[in-house]
């Protein structure tokens, strides 16, 4: 009877606590009083939890005595005990502390206070409405360990970008430098490199300028290889993570944002005008030429009164123009506990600073979350589609147009406006018509297995196609008929990757483990055709020419990944902590003897912070020291190396004759580079870093600081075959680099948070080393070109890759007794065309021959490996102040210790090289008057003479003449932001309304005054002058939340 009794006042107890749940109502506010949306409130001890809306407002079924738990990124965590009230308004203080942050590490997420891997991470609201074609333009400076150089102001175009320094050694140009391109992983989805493939012959558009910069929930670079290891064969760069923004548990909100402004073309290139230019080419000739040459100049410097020379023509007025840029995107945004959803859609529309260029771009993107069986099963549809249409001016966004140095014609022409459309006919973006297409379409469901095991697999689908139609008329075809091509491509692009999770918690002690599987199919078709010599220039498409010029082409080709991996996470105490991963990677790329590769990597942390003697220390909120030590790979960028490659010899360009047998076009062997090579191996980066994360006082100062090495080896280089091989090239594992350095991190919030203004500031740099360890042929020296044929750079054990290689520059001779006469002969010190004179450079005889050689292409005695075309400092520094509803930042970027060759200086003195007066009459010079150059005997001069007709070539642009200081700080952006917040127009059903405006590559400090813009430089160092200008922007935009 007395357990009866027992029972039922149990029973009671357990029912009067059921009953007394009751409804409890609230509103979250800031320390200034302003409502918090998207705020967590969760029932201690239990999983109940709301979010609150857009007006800080929550409901939520509780206890009177329950105790809320109360969180938000960027606030204090707070515990609030009702005590019987069933109204409450709580206040939450801004929390200077990143440690909760989570960070993405590859089929993972951590926090960032348990992170031992090195990361850069941003977040898309510091990318949002910066007017760019491509969102990776404006990582520039952000990230530690990031390099990105805007080689081009093209819109679309793409940029250079290394993690950690560049590994790539090519005998080709790669102007896309896809040898050094870090792996893409946007929403968990690797994206393959190939995306980038012909620039030139395709669309030449940036695969990432397919992404909406509003989109972008954040970016993470994995700098090391304990966090990059686990995707192997891709990470040899570094990867770099895109989080596109998802949906939200609340109320639909909708956010219409759009932004308009000005494309400004950079200050004009110095050239000397009309009577100036006559004035001072007459000056030139009268002092070198004898009197009987005098009599026999062009008219166009001696018939000063013909109208057609008696005026002046500014080229580069032909080509600039003023451009404009315009951007529109919505968003909404909502759902409940079960569902989230987020869809977007964006139109941006660039028009550049040169004629007939810019991009369009419409984007759309769908993200889903469905959770379901009692939230243990969720699946996240992502669907994206992007259409571009960029036009490329005459075809090349790298060097747009002929304005070079020395092709840049004489302004002493009055042009007429046939004249005109024979420079500027090509610039029509009708008749270079480039559009992209891509979709993506990914599928990711995880599922809890159990309470500490979960699987989730992750399905994708990409499909993106290229189509290029490209007219050039007959008066740009040297009068020959007009010239026609179509380009076609198609990449199918499928990939899945399922893995199992575990993860337990069992005392002081953490453990997860995580195994999975990923399978990868690519496929890449093209078809090109061409016709030359046309009849007619209105025909624009390959219809109507000869059989005889044209030219078809078209490829098929595919390639499979097959992986591996597993990953294991300890953690003792909050205090000790480490991670290991291994993975395997079977590529079709390889013969069978070297298919699979081993990608292991380990990492340790150790949280000094939480030792009893700092545990209590109010300063330090966070001390960790990190360590890790991985090797990762990189797939060679052919399909088909292992395997002997033929050719159909039907003409390799149009007009030319195939090689046929009664006639049948012939199938030969490719002896160019069709050697079967089944003994290739992976290339692979092993790298260690040493790292510490330091906070203090809570979050108001953080440091983080690396050191690193990184050692790459067996990577491909082709290297040439003995003739009697029948082969001209085979690829070998010769090749290794080394890039060391350090990085810090600085970010501090120097005001008190009584402050009524906020300040944040952050700052970051890079110091990368670069170094060849291993060359072919046992180490030789090979010489290289660039991007002419000046034998410029050259590979050498010991050097930076594409170092420098050129004559050395002394000076100026300034008499005839200032030249080296031989001992043995009595000859003057000359080149390979006879001997110097006053006037010309004085290069240093580094063999003692008392002889330069000019035409020598290889191993040049008289040249050395001079300075360094990579950046050895990188960084960026960015300040926001916030006061009230408003809001103003600038950041700051800089790259430092980078050495540049001056091809357009050396353009523009040297064309007299070419020898007669009529190049010299018809092209344009620079204002001689600011240049000290030598014009008679006794002068100390900087510049040699303009030279006309010696052909000694001393111009030449490979000497340390024209080796510049290409160092410049650039204040990138400003922008200023107010919001009229929620109250100012509720009455309309705005829940928010701010503007902005933005000026974008304000201004720029630069250590030469040489160089118009020194990053406008191409991946070898050089600055041509004649490539697309970088621009500055200036536009002012709106933003609604309904």
């Amino acid at each position: 009877m007395k357990k009866k009794y027992v029972f039922v006042l149990v029973a009671c107890c357990l029912l009067q606590n059921l009953f007394a749940q009751t409804t409890i109502t609230g509103i979250v506010r800031d320390s200034k009083n302003q409502p918090l949306d998207f705020v967590s409130v969760v029932i201690k001890g239990s999983s109940t939890g709301v979010m609150t809306d857009l007006h800080g407002k929550f409901t939520i079924t509780a206890s009177p005595n329950a105790t809320l738990i109360i969180s938000s990124v960027g606030y204090e965590r707070q515990e609030y005990k009702l005590n019987g009230q069933t109204s409450v308004v709580i206040k939450l203080e801004s929390s200077q502390s990143d440690l909760n942050e989570v960070v993405i590490i590859g089929y993972q997420s951590v926090t960032r206070k348990k992170n031992t891997a090195a990361i850069s991470s941003i977040s898309g609201k510091d990318l949002e409405n910066i007017p760019a074609a491509s969102f990776d333009m404006i990582l520039q400076g952000r990230l530690a360990g990031l390099n990105v150089q805007n080689i081009t102001g093209s819109p679309g175009a793409v940029s250079t970008v290394y993690v950690r320094g560049t590994t790539g050694i090519s005998n080709s140009y790669d102007e896309a430098q896809l040898l050094s391109s870090p792996l893409y992983v946007v929403d968990g989805v690797p994206q393959p490199t190939e995306q980038y493939a012909n620039i030139n012959t395709g669309t030449g558009t940036n695969f990432l300028a397919g992404i909406n910069p509003n989109d972008i929930e954040s970016v993470q670079v994995l700098r090391d290889a304990s966090a990059a290891a686990i995707y192997g064969s891709r990470a040899a760069n570094g990867v770099i993570l895109i989080t596109t923004k998802p949906g939200i548990n609340s109320d639909p909100v909708i956010k219409i944002n759009g932004y308009s402004g000005m494309v400004v073309r950079p200050n004009l290139r110095d050239v000397v005008l009309g009577t100036a230019e006559r004035a001072q080419k007459m000056g030139i000739l009268q002092e070198q030429l004898t009197y009987s040459q005098l009599s026999n100049l062009p008219f166009l410097l001696t018939d000063s009164l013909n109208p057609a020379f008696n005026g002046h023509t500014n080229y580069q007025d032909l080509f600039y123009q003023k451009g404009r840029v315009n951007n529109g995107d919505i968003s909404m945004a909502g759902g409940n506990k079960l569902t989230n959803y987020r869809f977007s859609a964006a139109y941006y529309d660039e028009e550049g600073v040169v004629k007939a260029t810019g991009l369009k771009r419409f984007s759309s993107r769908l993200n889903l979350l469905s959770r379901a069986a009692k939230e243990r099963i969720t699946i996240n549809p992502i669907i994206a589609f992007t259409n571009i249409n960029r036009a490329r001016g005459n075809g090349d966004g790298i060097s747009p147009f002929p304005l070079s140095a020395g092709s840049m014609p004489s302004s002493l022409f009055n042009l007429s406006e046939s004249k005109k459309t024979f420079y500027t006919g090509g610039f029509d973006e009708d008749l270079d018509k480039n559009i992209s297409n891509q979709l993506s379409l990914n599928l990711n469901i995880n599922a809890k297995i159990l309470p500490v095991l979960t699987l989730t697999s992750q399905t994708s689908f990409g499909y993106n196609t290229g189509k290029r139609n490209y007219n050039r008329p007959s008066v740009l075809n040297s009068n020959l008929g007009n010239y026609s091509s179509t380009w076609n491509s198609a990449q199918e692009n499928w990939q899945t990757s399922n893995y199992l999770t575990y993860n337990d918690a069992f005392g002081k002690h953490s453990l997860t483990m995580l195994v999975g599987q990923d399978v990868q199919h690519d496929k890449y078709e093209v078809t090109l055709a061409s016709g030359d010599a046309g009849s007619s220039d209105q025909i624009k498409v390959v219809q109507g020419f000869l059989q005889d010029f044209l030219y078809g082409y078209s490829d098929y080709q595919a390639w499979g990944l097959l992986s591996y991996y597993s990953r294991i996470s300890y953690d003792f105490d909050s205090r000790y902590i480490f991670s290991g991963s291994l993975r395997t990677d079977g590529s079709s790329r390889f013969g069978k003897n070297n298919r699979w590769g081993w990608f292991p990597s380990a990492s340790v942390a150790w949280l000094l912070s939480e030792e009893s003697f700092l545990k209590d220390n109010p300063a330090i909120s966070l001390f960790k020291i990190r360590a890790s030590y991985g090797s990762v790979g990189n797939l060679p960028r052919e399909n088909y190396l292992a395997y002997s490659l033929y050719r159909v010899n039907a003409g390799s360009y149009s007009g030319s004759a195939a090689a046929s047998y009664n006639g049948v076009p012939a199938v030969t062997p490719n002896y160019t580079n069709g050697v079967a090579q089944d003994d290739l191996t992976w290339e692979k980066s092993n790298s260690w870093n040493i790292g510490t994360d330091i906070e203090l006082y809570s979050g108001k100062y953080t440091i983080s600081a690396d050191i690193y090495n990184r050692e790459t080896s067996n990577q491909l280089f082709a290297v040439q075959l003995p003739t009697n091989t029948g082969y001209d090239y085979a690829q070998t594992n010769s090749v290794a680099v080394r890039n060391s350095g350090v990085e810090l991190i600085l970010s501090a919030k120097p005001l008190s948070r009584e402050s009524r203004i906020t300040w944040l500031s952050n700052f970051n740099i890079s110091y990368n080393k670069n170094r060849i360890k291993s060359l072919p042929n046992r180490g030789r020296d090979l010489v290289m070109s660039g991007d002419r044929f000046d034998a410029s750079h050259i590979l050498s054990i010991g050097s930076p890759i594409n170092s420098f290689y050129l004559f050395q520059t002394l000076g100026v001779y300034s008499t005839i007794n200032d030249i080296p006469v031989n001992p043995y002969t009595g000859a003057l010190f000359g080149n390979s065309n006879g001997a110097y004179g006053p006037g010309m450079f004085y290069l240093k005889d580094l063999d003692g021959d008392f002889l330069i050689n000019s035409y020598n292409n290889g191993i040049n005695p008289d040249k050395i490996p001079s300075g360094d075309p990579n950046p050895k400092w990188t960084g960026g520094w960015n300040n926001t102040f916030n006061y009230k509803n408003f809001s103003l930042s600038f950041f700051l970027n800089f790259t430092l210790d980078r050495d540049v060759l001056n091809l357009y200086e050396a353009d523009a003195f040297g064309f007299s090289a070419a020898g007669n007066n009529s190049t010299l009459a018809g092209t344009a010079l620079p204002d001689l008057s600011k240049y000290n150059v030598w014009r008679q005997d006794g002068d100390k001069a900087d510049y040699a003479k303009l030279d006309i007709g010696t052909y000694r070539f001393y111009y030449t642009s490979a000497q340390s003449f024209f080796l510049e200081n290409g160092s410049y700080v650039r204040l990138k952006n400003i922008i200023a932001r107010y919001n009229f917040g929620k109250n100012v127009f509720q009455r309309f059903g705005l829940k928010n309304l701010a503007v902005y405006g933005i000026v974008d590559n304000v201004l720029t400090w630069k250590a030469s005054k040489k160089l118009p813009d020194p990053e406008a430089v191409n991946q070898y160092g050089e600055y041509n002058g004649n490539g697309y200008p970088i621009p500055k922007k200036f536009t002012l935009g709106i933003e609604i939340t309904l």
